[in-house]
């Protein structure tokens, strides 16, 4: 059988003419030019700089070197995506950033080229920082200098005829800087009749509405006002705990339901906290009796030189509540009767009267020892409510015709675990650093049934309200079809009428 072959120097001449052609194909796509140039004369410069420079490390350079060279040609639009900045780029970046942010809070709150602007009383808190430093408390110098120009700042452009720092609230992405400020004496307002939507919040300047809050995020961010307190928010934070997340924005979830977002949780917090443990020392204030608000408090003259003693500010006999009272209700007092005069009927009347006097007001600047006085030990000199300790030098020294001494006393809040008071010669100051919730373990059960007071349980939800009327149990009856006789009725086809 004859078989036919091609020969070798054919099919080598075929592959050859092959490899051209691919080779041909290739040249001409790397010399296209799309306007920048082609990829072949890139590659060209790229190694004749590599030749000429002669890096030691060019194989981690090529890629920095390729994208110069591409940059130094290129005449077309900017690309979208920016180059990214090295670390120092970026650090030096922000630090630009945090200076002209600083610069804005240390300029002058008025214009040097206009009358001065008069400012009200704000907070010299970095001195406050000082004192609080040697109970344990503070945040850092350069953070407490941000606040105290930031205080500053907000007190400028708001008009506030006086400001400090109440606290800070910690939460679970994000805390809250806390800012207490008075406005001047707002018009009188009429009285709300019990149950309105009105009668829900308190007149400003009265009882949970005493003050004005504003919060911030802390560093350079603005300063954001709270809105005022509710009774009915108040009440419903009493029976929940909710940790905060940071965002006045978000949503509260809890059991029982709070009528409300976080920005209302926040404040109703902030008036329990502060009817609770802002305290004074004794004899430093005095009702105002002429004040036309309800709860008004003035400094006493001459209180700095009646101050009391370190050995008297050392218990708790020496400090008292400078902040309203709330009551069930979630407000400071009940409803004027006289002014609701021919605006209720006598029914309602009698009512609210029954409700004062089963639970009256508490007067203004009470002492703290009232606080769980059920709860002291026989054996105890004071009761639960506060811890109070003493730090830094506790001598006394001569100074004139008096005494002076760098004792720093610090009395702490065990009910609002965060919350604490310190005092420095004749200067007290008082701040809340916590997560806004109220200590749960203070308090114990009720001796009778063993359970949690209202208030008190450290777990969520709460004890649940009383069940008032128990539900009446159903009457039974007998199954309309029993089973038999629907087997007696399945052996005929028809039923049959018995009477037949």
């Amino acid at each position: 059988r004859l078989t036919w072959r091609q020969p070798h120097h054919t099919l080598a001449a075929a592959e050859m003419g092959t490899c051209d052609i691919a080779l041909e194909r290739v040249h001409a796509l790397l010399r296209v030019d799309a306007g920048n140039g082609s990829l072949y004369n890139h590659i060209v410069q790229l190694a004749r700089t590599l030749a000429e420079e002669k890096p030691k490390d060019a194989l981690e350079q090529v890629e920095a070197l390729s994208r110069r060279l591409k940059e130094s040609v290129f005449r077309g639009p900017p690309s979208p995506e920016e180059p990214e900045l090295n670390v120092a780029a970026k650090a030096a970046e922000d630090e630009s950033k945090s200076c002209a942010q600083s610069f804005m809070l240390l300029r002058s709150p008025s214009d040097p080229l206009a009358a001065p602007k008069v400012l009200g009383v704000v907070q010299n808190y970095l001195e406050d920082a000082a004192i609080l430093e040697w109970a344990g408390i503070g945040f850092g110098k350069q953070e407490s200098y941000h606040l105290a120009m930031s205080l500053r700042k907000l007190a400028a452009e708001s008009g506030l005829e006086s400001l400090r720092l109440w606290g800070k609230v910690l939460g679970t992405a994000g805390d809250y800087y806390v800012a207490e400020g008075t406005l001047g004496a707002s018009e009188p307002t009429p009285v709300a009749l019990p149950g309105s939507p009105d009668d829900d919040v308190e007149p400003r300047g009265q009882g949970a509405n005493r003050c004005i809050y504003w919060v911030t995020k802390g560093g350079f961010d603005p300063w954001v006002r709270l809105p005022h307190a509710r009774a009915s928010q108040i009440r419903a934070a009493r029976s929940i705990k909710h940790m905060m997340s940071g965002d006045l924005s978000s949503e509260v979830i809890s059991t029982p339901w709070f009528p409300g977002g976080e920005e209302q949780l926040l404040r109703a917090q902030i008036a329990r906290i502060t009817s609770s443990c802002m305290l004074a020392p004794k004899g430093y204030f005095e009702v105002d009796e002429e004040a036309p608000v309800k709860n008004t408090i003035r400094m006493v003259e001459g209180a700095l030189e009646a101050f009391p003693s370190p050995e008297e500010l050392a218990t708790q006999g020496g400090w008292v509540h400078a902040a309203p009272f709330l009551l069930s209700t979630g407000k400071s007092g009940w409803p004027d009767l006289e002014a609701l005069e021919g605006k209720i009927t006598e029914e309602q009347a009698e009512q609210l009267k029954a409700l004062a006097e089963n639970e009256p007001e508490k007067a203004m600047l009470e002492s703290i020892q009232a606080d769980l006085e059920e709860l002291k030990p026989e054996e105890a000199e004071s009761g639960p409510a506060w811890s109070i300790k003493n730090y830094g030098d506790e001598g006394v020294y001569s100074a004139g015709d008096g005494t002076k001494t760098l004792r720093v006393t610090a009395i702490r809040s065990m009910i609002w675990p965060g919350a604490v008071t310190v005092v420095k010669g004749t200067r007290f100051a008082n701040l809340y650093v916590g997560y806004g919730m109220k200590c749960g373990t203070l308090v114990g059960p009720e001796k009778e049934s063993g359970l949690p007071l209202r208030g008190t349980m450290p777990l969520m939800p709460l004890a649940p309200e009383d069940i008032m009327d128990e539900p009446g149990d159903l009457e039974e009856h007998e199954e309309p079809n029993p089973i038999q006789d629907e087997q007696e009725s399945d052996k005929e086809e028809v039923d049959v009428d018995p009477d037949q």
